[in-house]
């Protein structure tokens, strides 16, 4: 019963490095196939060595973090008890067991970053064949040597009565190779020990640091005595020397990428490389040490190793200012922003809204190829000129983003469209593992530091992918901007659920009367009067996507509400679109103009089966949650279909002809792609697009190009035809673009007054 009361008690111990090998090897391929994660097994061949070294140190130290609990694992939970010599606490078939263990999560590991990049289209398939084993084996090579020249550096150093101590050892292999040949060849290693060294004895360590750690009690250090204090074990003085360069490297690495970051103009040599991954391993190696050694110190009290790791970083986070926010700069205009109707009867006739729907890059992607591409068809004339109004919605709003860089270029360049599929994941990864991992330890003042989050590194990326010719592009500077259209980038009010508008327009929002003003759309100029963002923050925030980027409050005092991504009120645009364009038309005379309301959507028309599988007791657990869900996501579909149709109806009732036309991106067949693989269905959320799914959009941009520019230069220039009674719906071919035209009405002159009652 002791033996195995030992072993569930050291099994106990090792869960945390356990949990994390199951984590390398089962957690990240699975999450490698979702939204969120998509594109960070996206790499180059020469990225798969570093993952596979970064990969085999994690390994590394989820198994030393194992070896140091079977060494003192006993000792910290039991008090200072008798225990046989260290190289017999630890059984072959326990290190056995954690390399096989750590082995197999190491292959699948490797093996899934292999299977995503044979379909990401990035390597072809026959470098994959050829480079793939070699890159992954160098890798791990790599990765041994280091792990071999902290051992053999820390036992050069250690004492020479202490070296042929076994919890000196941060590799376990040792302990197999110390099983078959003997420790001398070990303790040869270190010159004229051979004969002074005390076979199975503790490597300690008495040094100041070493006895004040000692102090923790059992399992650090031994047994305190009269005359002799205790002492630092040996492995964990080699941990902490291995975690601090660790830490020093995990640092060098995060202040290369910020180097990058400020600097807008361009990435280094290269362009900038798929890291994700990298930063993400390193992340989970910090925390491996971290939740390893904590557990290991309050394993001994019966707490949860959560819950004190949880109140330690509140009360840590009391200490200082670690809130995220985004920058502010002065309004510089001089007058007023255009009304609604002001920039309504100014724009030419035809005219044309756009309404660009959110989902991450893709979005972006497809608004910018569709907006940048009609504008350099020589075919569609005057579609710049058309264009007065663009409502975006997250990856929409930076496809907007990218059509004004669009502006800037020749007519007939659509060159930035391209540049909107640039990955920006990896400025967020770096956002989220170093200064949004260290305010969490180190809260700074309120100054640059708060600013300093994955949020602004979006901003950074997405300035630096967009090239601006004048990198400070402010939202309403009607100096700078006289070509742009009227921009709607819309975002949600988190405290109150309200949308919020960055806008270079007046917005009919909020009555500006009122003292508290809630259930209603309120912009940046009405809450905070005289200030204004950069085009990047606008973008961002309006893209401020669950987990990716941080939902911020502006960096103004007194501290004001944060703003989260648009499509938590509105994922598609139509309805701040509507709300605009019903004021912008106010007073305008009837039949002075045609209105095209373009819609563009990046992601294909889902249909949910009509019928279900019988359903177990446990299916009303998540009932509700799906439920509400789905009613969040199919709600905004239906209500939208409903606000574009009634809008419609509220233009053609006021004497305007009008033309609904969805453009929505349909992944292209197997047949239609020159490698015969169709493109991939599911979506990504994040910032990051495979060198396949570029090849999709393009495909199906080349598919819709002439048929959208077809009826975009009928309705900018039409051909004498009657206009039909009611709405007429086409489906144009492909069937991916929708258009629905609707006549004006007829508006009844005013009836004269009635004349007064006689009495």
């Amino acid at each position: 019963m002791q033996i195995w009361r030992r072993r569930f008690l050291l099994l106990y111990m090792m869960r945390v490095p356990l949990a994390f090998l199951a984590l390398l090897g089962v957690g990240l391929p699975c999450a490698f196939k979702t939204s969120m994660f998509h594109g960070v097994a996206d790499l180059a061949l020469r990225q798969v060595m570093t993952a596979a070294f970064l990969a085999s140190l994690m390994v590394s130290v989820a198994i030393t973090s194992s070896f140091l609990v079977l060494l003192y694992g006993q000792e910290r939970a039991d008090g200072w008890i008798v225990q046989p010599a260290p190289q017999d606490r630890v059984s072959f078939w326990g290190v056995a067991f954690l390399y096989v263990y750590g082995g197999i999560c190491y292959i699948v590991f490797l093996y899934s970053i292999r299977c995503f990049m044979t379909h990401a289209g990035r390597v072809t398939a026959a470098e994959m064949h050829r480079g793939f084993l070699v890159y992954a084996f160098c890798g791990w090579l790599l990765g041994l040597l280091v792990v071999m020249v902290f051992f053999l550096g820390a036992l050069r150093f250690a004492k020479p009565a202490n070296d042929d101590a076994l919890e000196v050892f941060a590799f376990p292999a040792f302990l197999i190779i110390r099983k078959i040949f003997g420790g001398h060849w070990i303790r040869s290693f270190k010159d004229g020990t051979r004969s002074e060294a005390a076979p199975g004895s503790y490597a300690a360590h008495d040094g100041f640091f070493s006895r004040l750690i000692a102090r923790l009690g059992p399992g650090y250090g031994s047994e305190p005595t009269p005359g002799h204090p205790p002492v630092l074990h040996s492995g964990h003085r080699f941990v902490m020397i291995v975690m601090f360069i660790f830490l020093l490297f995990y640092w060098i690495t995060g202040q290369w990428t910020l180097h990058e970051l400020r600097n807008v103009y361009e990435w280094g040599s290269g362009g900038a490389s798929n890291s994700v991954l990298e930063y993400l391993l390193l992340f989970l190696i910090f925390w491996n040490g971290l939740l390893a050694g904590l557990t290991f110190l309050v394993d001994r009290f019966r707490f949860p190793v959560l819950v004190v790791l949880g109140v330690f970083l509140f009360l840590v986070a009391q200490l200082g200012r670690s809130d995220h926010v985004f920058s502010t700069v002065e309004l510089r205009n001089s007058a007023a922003l255009p009304t609604p109707q002001q920039a309504f009867q100014s724009a030419p006739e035809p005219l044309i809204v756009v309404a660009a729907a959110g989902g991450g890059i893709q979005s972006a992607a497809w608004a910018s190829r569709v907006l940048c591409g009609l504008r350099a068809d020589s075919s569609v004339i005057g579609f710049q000129k058309s264009v007065l109004a663009i409502s975006g919605v997250s990856g929409g709003s930076v496809g907007a983003m990218f059509y004004v860089r669009c502006l800037e270029a020749p007519p007939d360049d659509d060159t930035a469209a391209k540049w909107a599929q640039d990955s920006s994941l990896e400025a967020v990864a770096w956002g989220f593992t170093h200064p949004d991992l260290r305010r969490m330890f180190i809260p700074g003042p309120a100054t640059s530091w708060s600013r300093a989050d994955r949020g602004w590194a979006l901003e950074r990326s997405l300035l630096k992918s967009a090239r601006f010719q004048h990198t400070e592009r402010r939202l309403s500077d009607e100096h700078s901007n006289p070509v742009w259209p009227v921009l709607l980038l819309n975002s949600t009010d988190a405290l109150t659920g309200d949308p919020f508008v960055f806008t270079n327009s007046q917005f009919p929002g909020c009555d500006s009367t009122e003292v508290h003003q809630f259930h209603c759309v309120r912009t940046l100029q009405q809450s905070y009067p005289g200030r204004d963002v950069f085009l990047e923050t606008a973008a961002r925030m309006s893209a401020a996507f669950v987990y990716v980027s941080p939902e911020a409050r502006p960096d103004i005092p007194p501290d004001r509400a944060h703003l989260g991504d648009g499509g938590y009120f509105d994922n598609s645009g139509v309805f701040i679109l509507s709300e605009w364009l019903k004021v912008a038309v106010g007073g305008a005379a009837p039949r002075s103009k045609r209105i095209l309301i373009l819609q563009l959507d990046a992601f294909p028309n889902s249909k949910p089966t009509d019928t279900e599988t019988l359903k177990k007791w446990y299916y009303q657990l998540s009932s509700p949650i799906n439920t509400m869900l789905n009613v969040r996501s199919e709600g905004q579909i239906v209500r939208d279909k409903a606000i574009g149709e009634d809008l419609q109806k509220l233009l053609n009732g006021a004497g305007f002809d009008t033309t609904w036309m969805l453009v929505r991106y349909t992944p292209p067949a197997a047949n239609e792609m020159t490698d015969g693989v169709g493109c991939p269905l599911d979506p990504p959320l994040s910032w990051h697009l495979t060198p396949k799914e570029q090849r999709c959009i393009d495909t199906e941009w080349d598919k819709v190009r002439k048929p959208l520019a077809v009826e975009v230069e009928k309705f900018l220039n039409p051909r004498p035809k009657p206009a039909p009674a009611t709405c007429v719906q086409d489906p144009i071919v492909p069937p991916s673009v929708v258009e629905r035209r609707c006549a004006a009405k007829s508006v009844a002159p005013a009836s004269p007054p009635a004349p007064p009652a006689k009495k």
